[in-house]
């Protein structure tokens, strides 16, 4: 089964700063804030609201280093095309977000794989794969040279 939604949660405090990011950051995926049904919380999604940011607030004494999360996460958005990784990777960058790593291939994990990385601003890592092979993409056919035009045949129409 396909994942329904993913939320994350994060220090009120810092609530609106996180929701910016991703916003900046997941706009070239098609993004859209779509709902804030509670205070310091927002739904996100490309078609409905599947990504959840919750703003919590700490009791006292839960965490003296101002964080929610003991550790961070990793999740990672599934996109159509090459293109859309390094917009991903440029808009979080542009909003305030970490490289983790570059655009580009990971052969480690298969031939198709292809990704950015980008750590945001409490920490999760998250990522933008495209798994479509490049010859499915036109940039690939583009370099190629099938897209050039023939030369003039000289017909006189110069």
């Amino acid at each position: 089964m396909p994942i329904s939604h993913l939320g994350i949660c994060v220090p009120a405090a810092r609530f609106d700063e996180v929701v910016a990011f991703y916003k900046a950051t997941l706009a070239p995926l098609g993004y859209i804030e779509h709902m804030r049904p509670v205070e310091n919380v927002v739904g996100l999604g490309a078609r409905y609201p599947d990504f959840w940011i919750t703003g919590v607030k700490e009791e006292e004494g839960d965490n003296a280093g101002g964080d929610v999360q003991r550790k961070p996460i990793h999740f990672a958005f599934d996109v159509s095309n090459r293109t859309l990784v390094h917009d991903f990777h440029a808009a979080a960058l542009g909003a305030g977000g970490k490289c983790n790593g570059p655009p580009g291939p990971r052969p480690q994990y298969n031939r198709f794989y292809y990704a950015s990385f980008v750590l945001d601003p409490v920490g999760n890592n998250i990522e933008a794969i495209c798994m479509w092979p490049a010859w499915t993409h036109w940039q690939y056919w583009a370099g190629s040279g099938v897209f050039r035009s023939s030369e003039k045949t000289g017909s006189g129409s110069e």
